[in-house]
């Protein structure tokens, strides 16, 4: 938090008013933080436990829930679930927890699922089980595909959503829209990334148990059962265990795998070093699996790889959304060919802005949520080389470390709001330095729409499209000086051959996308029959 926000959150009226700028809003949301206090509605000990860096920030509990806690899919005390108290009522459009004070409380409103016997949602013949590791309501990139694909199905599917956050397993039912059907308090996490998770760590002692998990190996069991699941399309394991595979093998269940990055070849899902740069599978200098001295990384991967294989290997289909991710499990398990290229769709009108070559500043967007792994921390240094303020960087997203001091921030974005918001900006380009592989970034598609051609890291999705249109530019993010003078020193007929290159890309849309996902789910829900 800023000096400014923290000594402002010691006064939570003055925090909200500071916050939200309408004055109407402001007003409800303060009286809903008073009836939150009142009704005893929010549980700080549980809340500071469960969320230590919230302790650390020294923040109101309360208030960062209701401005950041909430959207990052925490809970404010053991029973309220915010997510599904806001997609079970069509009314709620504001922090769940403040209108079930102000209003749901006295109307005697559901705070959580009811317990449902699962076999009265069972009575179709395709039924599908989309299987993810994102929390509803806190989506990124693989849940909006999957809402995509499901938006489209045709009527005969019923679709069904299972993810798990390492702290809760939850089921979704779409019928016109998502209803929560049931929750499981199942805490079990394989999420070992370093980055993404430092408390999770791999020992000697744990090794044996974080395959497999018999709580989750009933829930699945009972899903699959009561549901009648006729597909299953994981789209990650992330925090669930390996019990979902077999358990749909000895079902005959036909199911596919989504190749979204690559946790199948190593469980850092990252596949960075110790200073955060691509590993190249040199796994001695291995900056991405939080374990400690009790176990090797061979031991580790050894296992991991085997399990991984046997998944892929009895998939009906591994889908990538380049060449370049399946050339590289390709590499890794040269004996599986069940591998298929499904593009990523989108449905983002292209921007009738066009973009300039600016100076004095140059003008360059930062799109997405940039982490180390994304880049953040080159983008740190080459603003550092850039004495004479030649470069003025804007952020569109997010970032961590938060580098508010190095570029100009335009905060968190909605897809349908990128072209808009890049017009206003008027940025002369993209910058996309991921220290590791794509395998496909939706934020490089998003540049070229609004019209953007994109400088970014010579590896994996990046290069391969880049390569392909030619409407960008590629570079070796470990060599930050030459970026900055690459930057520096474009000329006017490159820039306008890029451009050009732009206006020749042919888009997947998501009509396209979906489609070749339905005939696939036909072929095996048909043959399943």
């Amino acid at each position: 938090m800023s000096f400014k926000n923290k000594i402002f959150s010691r006064f939570p009226a003055k925090y909200i008013s500071y916050k939200i700028k309408d004055k109407n809003k402001s007003k409800e949301i303060i009286n809903g933080y008073k009836a939150i206090r009142k009704n005893n509605l929010f549980d700080d000990d549980f809340y500071l436990e469960k969320y230590p860096k919230v302790k650390d920030s020294k923040m109101d509990p309360l208030l960062h829930y209701i401005f950041f806690g909430f959207g990052e899919g925490k809970k404010p005390n053991n029973e309220f679930d915010g997510v599904f108290y806001k997609n079970h009522y069509d009314d709620v459009d504001i922090n769940p927890l403040i209108h079930y004070a102000l209003y749901g409380i006295n109307e005697n409103r559901l705070i959580k699922p009811e317990k449902i016997d699962l076999s009265k949602f069972g009575g179709s013949d395709k039924n599908i089980l989309f299987v993810l590791h994102e929390k509803i309501g806190t989506v990124g990139g693989t849940g909006f595909l999957n809402m995509d694909i499901i938006h489209h199905l045709p009527e005969d599917y019923t679709a069904f959503i299972l993810t798990s956050d390492g702290e809760d397993v939850e089921l979704w039912h779409f019928n016109s829209h998502l209803e929560k059907i049931a929750n499981y308090p199942i805490s079990f996490s394989t999420d070992f990334s370093v980055i993404d998770n430092e408390d999770n760590i791999i020992s000697q002692s744990n090794f044996d148990s974080i395959f497999f998990n018999e709580d989750l190996a009933i829930v699945y069991e009972e899903i699959l059962s009561k549901l009648n699941i006729s597909l299953v399309h994981i789209n990650h394991l992330i925090n669930h265990s390996f019990d979902l595979i077999d358990i749909i093998v000895k079902k005959s269940i036909p199911f596919l795998v989504s190749l979204h990055d690559f946790y199948y070849i190593c469980p850092s899902i990252h596949l960075v070093d110790k200073n955060c740069q691509y590993c190249d599978f040199k796994c001695d200098d291995c900056g991405g699996i939080s374990k400690d001295d009790t176990i090797t990384n061979d031991v580790i991967l050894k296992k991991w790889r085997n399990l991984s294989k046997e998944l892929l290997k009895k998939s009906s289909c591994n889908i990538a959304p380049t060449q370049s991710v399946i050339d590289l499990y390709s590499e890794i398990y040269p004996e599986i060919d069940n591998f298929m290229l499904i593009e990523h769709g989108v449905n983002i009108n292209v921007s009738s802005w066009t973009a300039k070559l600016s100076s004095k500043p140059i003008k360059v967007l930062i799109p997405g949520h940039v982490s180390p792994h994304k880049g953040s921390l080159v983008i740190k240094d080459l603003k550092k080389l850039d004495k004479n303020n030649s470069l003025e960087l804007h952020l569109m997203g997010t970032t961590i470390p938060n580098l508010n001091k190095y570029a100009i921030n335009h905060g968190k974005y909605e897809r349908n709001d990128f072209n808009r918001i890049v017009s206003e900006i008027k940025p002369s380009f993209s910058l996309i330095l991921s220290t590791c592989p794509e395998t496909y970034s939706y934020t490089l598609t998003e540049s070229w729409m609004s019209g953007l051609p994109v400088i970014a890291s010579d590896l994996g999705a990046l290069k391969e499209r880049i390569t392909s249109t030619e409407a960008g530019w590629l570079v070796d993010y470990k060599n930050v000086e030459d970026i900055y003078n690459f930057i520096i020193n474009i000329n006017q007929n490159d820039y306008q051959n890029k451009l050009s290159n732009i206006s020749k890309i042919k888009f997947k849309d998501i009509n396209e996308m979906c489609a070749s996902y339905i005939n696939l789910y036909n072929n095996l829900t048909d043959k399943n029959v």
